[in-house]
């Protein structure tokens, strides 16, 4: 009934992942290659989501083969719900092999990183849709360093109807309490600080550049439809994002047996202590592996599990890290937090997957050495992140070379926006791990 688009979408394809579990609708995770191969159609999929991610890296992997079977998908009445990344995928651009151009708008861009930087709750207004719970006219949306749709003027929807046609479900309005820039709670801070760092150094927190602008949009292509979220709807415990979420699936499967997903009240809710049980809403810890034959895998992953927390707990004391949610670590703005988030996910995922033969004897061949790369990265990274702290209490004529120090980040996390490095090599690796389960 749904497919989830796995491909380029580190932590955020986790966070879709527990949010489909919990509805208790049937799902299943598919690839870019396997779109090119036409999964899509062959399965008669109602709804694909894609969530966020690099929406330049998704088109790269599904080639203007997989992209041509999504927009036929879509247009012979499929619907498509894409988060963030997902969402910039579906947009218009300047080259047809960089997006699905389901929606005739294009991506605004900003002037600077520093407005891009932003996540929390934003206040936003609802307007009446079919795809917007009844009698919502405000809602706290949550974005995590989110993109811009170029929205038309009047003019210009004038000259092209087509542009006229998309909907606007909801608009930022204003800030709430749990917002960032950077690694700054905005609401904690002096009003006439803010203000000085505008006048004074040229620097805005506050970030305008969304006031007002569309946060979810939709529209028609061909026989489907398309819904375009830059706020992260599926975000954990965020209870007006879940409503519109579940309304919107219950909107697209509209004759469908949805039995399951009113179960849920409306609400993915998140239930239990610690991370695995929390996040993936597990009704034990226990996996399991325990209870089988195959008794590699689970000690494996577990002790492995254990010192990636000691990383955490390291950067904490560092003041490097701090906890934002069950499922988010907030970061330095030196520190490549979106990395280490989602190796953090996708190595809790593993440790409640389903016993499955070939995940056991993927483990038994390949196991090993990824234990040898797991922790070479945890050593590298506690090395880096004390030899950061430690630039910050050396004079500057001693402090290490910068060089050296981006360096040794790339080695580690790879580029700033796409990730990669040791900690792609192992995110790619579980990835797999995960996968095997549909095989």
């Amino acid at each position: 009934m749904i497919a989830i688009l796995w491909d380029a979408s580190p932590l955020w394809g986790h966070l879709v992942l527990n949010t489909i579990i919990q509805t208790g609708l049937p799902y299943e995770i598919i690839t870019a290659k396997e779109c090119q191969d036409d999964i899509l159609r062959k399965k008669a999929f109602k709804i694909l989501i894609v969530p966020g991610g690099s929406g330049r890296q998704k088109a790269n992997l599904l080639t203007p083969k997989g992209l041509d079977a999504v927009r036929n998908f879509v247009a012979e009445g499929g619907a498509y719900l894409g988060f963030c990344g997902g969402a910039g995928l579906a947009l218009t651009t300047q080259k047809m092999e960089d997006g699905l151009a389901l929606c005739p708008w294009g991506r605004d861009f900003y002037n600077g990183r520093t407005e891009h930087r932003i996540s929390g709750h934003i206040y936003c207004e609802t307007f009446d849709d079919p795809l917007i719970p009844a009698g919502m006219h405000k809602a706290s949306l949550p974005v995590w360093w989110p993109g811009r749709f170029q929205e038309p003027g009047d003019e210009e929807k004038t000259l092209d109807p087509e542009k006229a046609n998309v909907r606007i479900l909801a608009r930022y309005r204003e800030m709430g309490e749990d917002f960032y820039s950077h690694d700054l709670p905005i609401n904690t801070l002096p009003q006439n600080a803010l203000e000085d760092w505008e006048h004074v150094y040229g620097i805005r927190l506050k970030p305008k550049l969304l006031e007002g602008q569309p946060a979810i949009i939709a529209g028609s292509y061909g026989k489907g439809q398309y819904i375009l979220s830059y706020s992260h709807l599926e975000t954990a415990d965020s209870k007006d994002a879940n409503a519109i979420l579940a309304h919107m699936l219950k909107s697209l499967l509209a004759g469908c047996d949805t039995s399951a997903l009113t179960a849920t009240s409306c609400a993915f809710e998140v239930r239990g202590a610690g991370l695995c049980k929390n996040i993936f809403n597990m009704n034990s810890f226990t996996p399991t592996w325990i209870n089988t034959d195959f008794q590699t895998t689970w000690p494996l992953l577990r002790e492995l599990n254990g010192q990636m927390q000691k990383v955490f707990q390291l950067g904490e004391d560092l003041h490097l890290l701090f906890k934002r949610a069950d499922w988010l670590y907030g970061w330095n703005t030196s520190v490549h937090g979106s990395q280490l988030n989602a190796l953090r996910l996708a190595l809790a995922r593993s440790l409640v997957l389903p016993a499955h033969e070939k995940r056991e004897e993927f483990v038994l061949k390949q196991g090993l050495h990824f234990a040898e790369n797991m922790l070479l990265f945890i050593h590298g990274t506690e090395s880096w992140l004390l030899a950061r702290r430690l630039c910050d209490s050396l004079a500057e004529n001693e402090r290490i070379s910068p060089e050296i120090m981006e360096s040794q980040r790339q080695e580690l996390f790879g580029m700033l926006m796409y990730g990669g490095g040791r900690c792609g090599e192992l995110i790619a690796w579980l990835d797999e791990f995960l996968l095997l389960g549909k095989q």
